[in-house]
């Protein structure tokens, strides 16, 4: 609407023609709620089409023949239609003190007449969803009875289900609206897949009794026909958002709730639905599966059989490219290190490195559970088989890697030295790849941090890494992590080199702790204030002083 009156007064007589026809045309039908019947669609229409006409008019717009004709014919069968004295109907939201002119309509109060209310008007500005959060008792009690006589309005349980999924709400609408939801037409219930769906997510933790109310409307959820290609940028968060793949983590959920022990298999009501999941000739059921797969460490504990049938194909590349990304952007959600799995899908997960870039943001945390697999000491990989996956990576990949080993040192707390010899300098020397082509200056930067991070060990992994270091273009935290280590006074000859390779002479200005770090070397190794390095930064500081 704002639009339409900044543009009328400035528009040719041709192009405002054609935003008339626009206007004329009404709004798109899908934008609106599905459960709409015929008359209350056709009075939506024709208020938008009067209130952007008269909108054209009120802006200065001189209106054609037809859709001026329109305008009079619309306003003359509607004459309590008058534009906001304030504009709000320019806009789509508003926020006022509370004496709006146009307020929602109000529920009845009484059963019966909110029965006989529902039947009648199907759909609008009123307080429903309010109504449903407020006065449990009553609305649930309305909507079974209009189930009853088989009627089932579709955006109002919509409304219910979701004002119904808070918590304080949960027991009460899951002990007695879940005996009449699992009687609704399956094409009612693939009306309300999403809004139940949600509901299902929410109580599985916590719903008692109903057991086979809840698996049964799972199911029915499951039975909708959706053929839509599932092929997404963010499989991850299609899979979270479709009703197939909140059911399944509502199904996750359930059985998470009981004592899951190794090898103990699957439960005898989840074997077949899971196994269902997991036909690829459903394109929806990709959904399921790429939560199946974020869970499948817990899944080959319990039940190792089931999961190399049915779960484990999945994540091979050879087989399916598309199935293969789901399933590894599932598992790299949370990813975890379990051998006995990994004996399976080495390959494939080995191969995964090839195919980084499909892999969108969760190309990062392959490239560190790559690393990790490298610095634990297990069977599984070969160090040429490690080495030969890192060297795949690609840039972003490898400067993950890089992060990871930093992060993983620094978390190493008083076994830093014992970490940094016996998996950061075994991982450095057989498994990174040893092409300088690779250097780059967010690895370096990442690499000088790791030096850092050594901490008594610094000379040593400043030997082993300096080929890798180059000037940083911001080394300002770089450098203050360098002095609040306070590896200056512990070790200058390493702080000045490390400073005179990460420090470029063109670097814009010089970060105090600069300063400071020159100065703790002098005070540490006198000898070392006439060295070439120390004379070049020391400058470099009176240069930008």
């Amino acid at each position: 609407m704002r639009l339409l009156v900044a543009l009328a007064p400035q528009l040719e007589p041709a192009d405002l023609g054609r935003l008339e026809e626009a206007v004329l045309a009404g709004p798109p039908r899908a934008l609106f709620k599905d459960d709409l019947d015929t008359e209350r669609w056709a009075q939506i229409v024709d208020h938008e089409v009067w209130l952007g006409l008269t909108r054209l008019a009120s802006a200065g717009a001189p209106l054609g023949e037809k859709a001026q004709a329109a305008k009079d014919a619309l306003g003359a069968k509607n004459t309590q239609w008058q534009l906001a004295e304030d504009d709000r109907d320019e806009f789509p939201f508003w926020m006022g003190e509370g004496d709006e002119r146009r307020k929602p309509v109000v529920t009845p109060r009484r059963r019966r007449e909110l029965v006989e209310w529902l039947k009648q008007y199907t759909g609008g500005a009123d307080d429903w969803r309010q109504r449903c959060r407020d006065d449990f008792a009553t609305t649930a009690c309305a909507l079974c009875a209009l189930s009853r006589e088989n009627i089932w309005p579709v955006g109002r349980w919509h409304d219910a289900l979701l004002a119904w999924g808070e918590e304080r709400l949960l027991k009460r609408s899951w002990r007695y609206t879940a005996p009449v939801l699992v009687r609704a037409p399956l094409d009612v219930i693939g009306a309300l897949a999403d809004s139940l769906s949600w509901w299902l997510e929410a109580l599985a933790k916590t719903f008692v009794g109903h057991q086979d109310l809840f698996l049964a409307l799972c199911l029915q959820v499951l039975c909708i026909d959706d053929q839509e290609v599932v092929d997404s940028e963010d499989p991850v968060s299609r899979a979270i958002n479709h009703p197939i793949g909140k059911i399944t983590e509502a199904l996750l959920r359930w059985w998470y709730r009981r004592e899951l022990e190794d090898a103990q298999g699957l439960p005898d009501e989840l074997d077949p639905i899971f196994t269902r999941l997991c036909d690829s000739q459903v394109p929806s059921y990709r959904n399921a599966r790429v939560l199946l797969a974020a869970n499948v460490v817990t899944l080959f504990r319990v039940d190792s059989e089931w999961t190399k049938l049915n779960l484990v194909p999945y994540f091979d590349w050879q087989a399916s490219a598309a199935e293969a990304r789901a399933a590894w952007e599932g598992f790299l959600w949370s990813p975890r290190l379990y051998s006995p799995l990994f004996e399976l899908i080495k390959p494939a997960f080995l191969e995964t490195a090839r195919h980084y870039a499909e892999l969108g943001d969760c190309g990062r945390q392959y490239a560190a559970l790559l690393t990790f697999a490298a610095l634990e000491p297990r069977d599984t990989f070969t160090t040429d088989e490690l080495r030969a996956a890192t060297e795949v990576l690609p840039e972003v990949g490898r400067e993950e890697a890089a992060q990871t080993l930093m992060r993983t040192l620094e978390g190493s707390g008083e076994q830093r030295a014992e970490y940094w010899r016996n998996r950061i300098l075994p991982y450095w020397r057989s498994i990174w790849p040893k092409s300088r082509d690779y250097k780059t200056p967010a690895l370096a930067k990442t690499l000088a941090q790791l030096c850092i991070s050594a901490g008594d060990l610094f000379p040593e992994a400043l030997e082993v890494l300096h080929p890798w270091l180059q000037p940083v273009e911001y080394p300002h935290y770089v450098i203050r992590r360098l002095d609040e280590d306070n590896l200056s006074s512990g070790y200058p000859e390493a702080a000045l080199e490390f400073l005179n390779i990460v420090v470029d002479s063109y670097v814009q200005w010089s970060p105090p702790e600069l300063v400071k770090c020159l100065n703790d070397i002098r005070v540490a190794d006198p000898r070392l204030e006439e060295d070439g390095r120390f004379r070049r930064l020391a400058e470099l500081v009176r240069r930008h002083e």
